[in-house]
């Protein structure tokens, strides 16, 4: 089988030339997420990646920046250009993906595509047409409910509707879109399966208890709440350590200013971010769960979490599969006074309980929710 993904990524070695020296990086989650699943996939066919580079004008002092041909993690990439401008970036992301995708498709091909990068994904989807292809839409949030004008919501559910086939996150979100009952796999995410070279221990943890965060530092993610369920809690030899992108980062360095129990860390590169999740004592998701979203969507940091195997606490995800409930623990109610009870409940734990629990939630997503398996449920919907 042969799968063509044109989607806006890149390879891990050119983000990081492009971007390591860069205090603000763009779109780690998004390729992240992107990377592992083309991993996975190549694992089991040939994989050609259309990869338009995550850059703007603020990332780039350069208005062109020719990138090679690759061969990553068993795929190969084809790279186009970093160019600066807006407009001309626009252009060249619409023909070049046209282009490389119409030129790449063979008969036997997919086109697979994130639904969300509009301008990539319908070029890409035409291109799929006009060459009799299948074309997989990969669709991470609904547009409907995502900020952001009429056209380009408009335009997004334009490819959502002119798929074949879905990659969806839950089984709300089939419910929602796929009202003409085309073929769909439910991924809720993947943990990234090189993560089993990487073995927790005891020995690595910073000394104390550090709780931690790595996503988006907003306030609509409950990160107000986290921060002050954390100072109420007032836990002996506790840290609170944050890392990510956000409107409440100038709110959060003031309040780190004024208490020296809360560190705000700014935004790594994905693997310092893994490295640091191993380190801490216990890895925590407050996002709130009453947001009509939320039932539609899975935070991929889930699964990282889960796989680096710190222990989890979370809000109840309408949209996590109960089969995850044993290898979590949860916030029941979603104030500052219920996590601040939540952090207590779990940290009365000893390490080597804490240890235990993450060591399982690990074992639980590297052996049933890898990229590689994950990704065999693609290539197993296109192969019938």
């Amino acid at each position: 089988m042969h799968i063509i993904y044109a989607v806006t990524t890149c390879s891990d070695k050119v983000y990081r030339e492009l971007f390591s020296h860069v205090k603000v990086k763009p779109a780690f989650q998004s390729q992240k997420y992107h990377r592992l699943l083309i991993e996975g996939l190549a694992a089991g066919a040939e994989v050609d990646v259309v990869a338009n580079p995550p850059v703007n004008r603020s990332l780039m002092d350069r208005e062109l920046i020719r990138l090679p041909e690759e061969i990553e993690g068993g795929a190969r990439y084809h790279n186009l250009c970093a160019v600066r401008n807006p407009v001309l970036k626009m252009l060249h992301v619409a023909f070049g993906t046209f282009w490389k995708t119409f030129c790449l498709a063979q008969k036997d091909s997919a086109v697979v595509v994130d639904c969300l990068n509009r301008v990539a994904a319908l070029s890409a989807q035409l291109a799929a047409r006009l060459r009799g292809c299948r074309c997989v839409g990969i669709v991470t949030d609904l547009p409907d409910l995502l900020p952001g004008g009429k056209f380009s919501k408009t335009m997004a559910n334009f490819v959502i509707r002119h798929c074949t086939d879905y990659v969806l996150l839950t089984e709300a979100m089939n419910d929602y879109l796929n009202k003409a009952g085309k073929p769909y796999v439910v991924l809720e995410g993947h943990a990234d399966i090189t993560m089993g070279e990487k073995l927790p221990s005891m020995e690595r943890k910073i000394p104390g208890r550090v709780c931690f965060y790595a996503g988006g530092v907003s306030k609509q993610y409950g990160l107000g709440h986290l921060v002050e369920g954390f100072r109420m809690a007032d836990i002996p030899d506790a840290r609170l350590h944050i890392y990510g992108p956000g409107d409440y980062v100038d709110e959060l360095q003031e309040i780190a200013r004024q208490d020296d129990r809360i560190f705000y860390g700014g935004m790594l590169l994905s693997s310092e971010i893994v490295e640091k999740e191993m380190e801490a004592t216990l890895l925590v998701n407050p996002r709130p769960t009453d947001e009509e979203y939320v039932k539609y969507s899975f935070p991929s940091k889930t699964m990282e979490y889960m796989a680096s195997g710190t222990p989890v606490l979370t809000t109840r995800l309408p949209g996590m599969p109960k089969e995850y409930y044993p290898h979590v623990y949860f916030i029941d109610e979603e104030t500052p006074d219920g996590i601040a009870a939540a952090l207590k409940a779990v940290l009365t734990n000893s390490d080597e309980e804490l240890f235990r629990k993450g060591c399982e939630a690990r074992k639980f997503v590297l052996e049933g929710r890898n990229n590689v398996i994950q990704a065999g449920k693609i290539l197993d919907m296109l192969s019938k």
